[in-house]
């Protein structure tokens, strides 16, 4: 499709987005470096900023500042460890009651805030309960070299998919993956050599992690419908992809963490919380590829909020970094 036919297409946007997420993000090998998370400041978790700390929990840092009521969501680290990618989701950004869900990026000291990919103005992801003119974009995850962010565009009359656009805010294109009727991928992320992506894919009620090509071919089942499997992130050899399985499910069944190989064998459950009273939500693996950050809920504070932890990449040593009052999950493991 040529540039204007893409421009056609991204006018049309899926009323309803979902303002809420937790993704796990692809990680690049190196040295382990601070964990970046999400930090809600209400209960209804419309209002949220993006923080970074030391894996002993030392150093908390908030690096944006986003007005009351304006969601900064689901953060990734670029491979450098420089930049974090995130969504800022602004329910009056293209007007009152005008939504707009864009793709910012922060350097890590938090100095240097960039809109990357974003709407003209006036346009947005939905208002008054239908589309707004514009895309509703999340879960930014980026490429090896640093160079692209992929993400998930919702648009009418494709659904969800997926999204890549340069760092500097050019080149915005989506991916020619075909899913049959009713299908949608979301939460893209890139393989380690850059040649595949994983995706979590839904038809109807049914959900699992696929492995794609980098242009959107070739989709493979990789986890099993059962598991209701989302939010994949690769190990930094890229010999393992760790999901979560039931996530948004039944609340008495908990969400637990898996691992499998990129072909789809090897299916290993690294957690074990029964009942539903424990969720593992979405996890990342450290640059070293010896560990994994995950947050789970309850953590320490009230209300059964959420908290950082940190584990070895098989399961075991589950050790609590924040302890806030305050949800915090969406984590992911820079390097340095």
């Amino acid at each position: 499709m040529n540039a204007a036919g893409r421009a056609l297409v991204l006018l049309f946007v899926m009323a309803g987005a979902a303002t809420v997420a937790f993704g796990a993000w692809g990680t690049t090998p190196g040295a382990n470096g601070d964990l970046v998370f999400r930090r809600y400041f209400d209960d209804s978790h419309t209002w949220g900023a993006i923080f970074t700390t030391t894996t002993s929990g030392r150093n908390v840092r908030q690096l944006t500042q986003p007005p009351k009521g304006v969601l900064d969501n689901v953060p990734d680290w670029s491979p450098d460890g420089r930049h974090i990618a995130f969504q800022r989701v602004d329910p009056n950004g293209c007007g009152p009651g005008c939504e707009t869900d864009d793709i910012w990026v922060v350097t890590s000291d938090g100095k240097h805030l960039t809109r990357v990919a974003h709407d003209p103005e006036g346009k947005g992801c939905f208002g008054n309960g239908r589309g707004a003119g514009g895309i509703c974009r999340n879960a930014p995850g980026w490429s090896p070299d640093g160079q692209r962010i992929a993400f998930t565009c919702e648009l009418q009359p494709t659904g969800q998919r997926t999204c890549v656009i340069d760092a500097d805010g050019t080149g915005l294109h989506e991916l020619t993956q075909t899913p049959g009727a009713g299908e949608e991928d979301t939460w893209p992320q890139w393989s380690p050599d850059g040649r595949r992506l994983a995706v979590q894919r839904q038809l109807g009620n049914r959900r699992a992690v696929f492995v794609i090509d980098a242009d959107g071919g070739n989709p493979r089942r990789i986890s099993p419908w059962g598991l209701r499997g989302g939010e994949p992130d690769w190990s930094p050899d890229g010999r393992r992809i760790v999901f979560t399985s039931n996530e948004d499910g039944p609340a008495k069944v908990s969400a637990n963490l898996y691992t499998v190989r990129p072909d789809g064998t090897g299916l290993t459950q690294l957690t074990h919380a029964r009942g539903g009273s424990v969720q593992y939500l979405s996890a990342s693996f450290s640059p070293d590829g010896k560990s994994l950050t995950v947050s789970r809920t309850p953590g320490s504070g009230p209300k059964g909020r959420a908290d950082v932890y940190v584990m070895r990449a098989d399961g075991t040593g589950l050790r609590q970094v924040t302890r806030a009052a305050t949800w915090e999950s969406s984590t992911d493991w820079g390097s340095r």
